[in-house]
């Protein structure tokens, strides 16, 4: 049995004030293949992922992927998508708008300090092996900022993890209530899966950070599953205690449980977490890919151990920034007229994250940056649905049912039949070769004869 798991990241970019105009501008270039009738400001992408508008935030949401590796390839493509945007939306008006892969954002309601923007994580796992387990996931929520941490101001002060600003409470339904553990059951596929909806993610530029995350996280979720992962300690205020890391730029990180004791950070992930995962890669049959990721892992666990932040600093998204703008600032850039030095780092950092601008190709090109996907695979990713997928049959529908759609969704269709509408499911996840995706496009054609 391999490690794949189905997965998908939704990724909020911050836009300003123009979030419809973007959407509207994007549809213009012909890469929207269906919008629901009643014209909310929501599409499905040629790649078979969704472009729509969330709490005047422009999101995109990547298809459901396979493994990390072709996840971060849809990753890289939402930001293409934002930014083909941002062109269009000049185009149509000579007005630029930047958008960023931001975690935090000064509020533009005034109502807050700060709004929330990220990446929210999507995983689907087997329910019977983890719905009753869900508690094991969550101090590694907490401490994998170490590792995955997008990096960013707060009040002025560098974090770790900006994200960590905002958990309200450890588990909840409701992603307004910014919990650490979302249980949200809404899996868009057969009840036989639990969609792990990780709501407190962060976007990063990096894409080794990216595939470090999303693997990582794989493996916790299916050593959770497959019973690998069983008694771990608890911590003590798990929302107070990740704050604390995130302020936390010397690598010397431990943590208070509840039964009194302290642990480092690393020392836990290795005990009670990457244990488990190499049980999984020992259960399992791991790919060169998962084999080569696992390496990669244990390396960066292993220099974080040291303090040898450094070793990290072209390849980890938080220590990036934290060398070349918070600490290297003067070294990499210089302070525009007018501005002091605390708000020039800020305004770096935000180009960093700006995917309409060209700071962070620069700093990949001039500092080595660690790069993992080519540019081949971000265009096949932008332009079409990961291979023999579930994606690939909304593409189809849409295009072959175009004219009987009132909407389309992961999982179902809307079909109209003059006053009547009618749905058509698809929750199966695998399978989907021509043949099958074909078969289901005359299911649904016969669905409406029928009616």
């Amino acid at each position: 049995m391999s490690l794949d798991a189905w997965q998908g990241v939704e990724q909020e970019f911050a836009a300003g004030a123009e979030p419809i105009g973007l959407f509207e501008a994007l549809g213009g270039k012909g890469v929207f293949l269906a919008r629901p009738e009643d014209n909310i400001p929501r599409a499905l992408l040629r790649n078979s992922g969704v472009c729509y508008i969330h709490s005047n935030l422009f999101e995109v949401s990547s298809p459901e992927c396979r493994n990390p590796l072709e996840l971060l390839a849809y990753d890289k493509a939402n930001e293409a998508y934002a930014r083909l945007a941002s062109w269009a939306y000049e185009e149509r008006t000579g007005e630029q708008v930047h958008l960023y892969k931001t975690n935090i954002a000064s509020d533009p309601k005034g109502e807050s300090e700060y709004t929330t923007v990220g990446a929210h994580e999507n995983y689907l796992v087997k329910r019977a092996g983890f719905e009753s387990r869900m508690h094991l996931l969550l101090p590694y929520l907490v401490l994998r900022q170490v590792l995955f941490g997008a990096g960013g101001y707060v009040r002025g002060e560098y974090w770790v993890s900006p994200r960590t600003f905002f958990p309200k409470t450890l588990y909840s339904e409701t992603s307004t209530d910014y919990p650490i553990v979302s249980t949200r059951d809404e899996p868009h596929a057969d009840d036989v899966f639990f969609r792990v909806h990780i709501v407190n993610g962060e976007g990063t530029r990096s894409e080794y950070t990216t595939l470090l995350k999303h693997s990582l996280t794989t493996y916790v979720l299916l050593a959770i599953q497959d019973g690998h992962i069983r008694d771990i300690p608890e911590i003590a205020d798990p929302i107070a205690q990740g704050q604390e890391i995130a302020k936390n730029l010397d690598g010397d990180w431990s943590i208070k449980l509840t039964d009194g004791g302290r642990i480092g950070v690393t020392d836990y992930l290795n005990a009670h977490y990457m244990d488990g995962v190499e049980k999984l890669f020992a259960d399992r049959q791991p790919s060169d890919q998962d084999v080569k990721v696992l390496k990669e892992l244990k390396w960066s666990l292993e220099k974080l151990d040291q303090g040898l932040l450094e070793a990290l600093s072209t390849s980890l998204e938080w220590l990036i920034k934290l060398g070349l703008i918070d600490r290297g600032f003067h070294q990499h850039f210089q302070i525009e007229e007018g501005l002091d030095e605390k708000t020039a780092k800020e305004a770096a950092v935000n180009q960093y994250t700006a995917v309409t601008d060209p700071l962070f190709d620069v700093l990949v090109e001039e500092h080595g940056i660690k790069t993992v996907v080519s540019e081949v695979d971000v265009e096949r990713a932008f332009l079409e649905p990961p291979a023999n997928s579930r994606g690939q049959f909304r593409v189809v529908a849409a295009q072959r049912l175009e004219g009987s759609l009132s909407s389309i969704s992961w999982s179902n269709l809307k079909l109209k039949k003059g006053y009547r509408t009618l749905q058509y499911d698809f929750p199966q996840l695998d399978g989907w070769n021509p043949e099958e995706i074909e078969a289901r496009i005359k299911e649904a054609q016969d669905l409406l004869e029928k009616y």
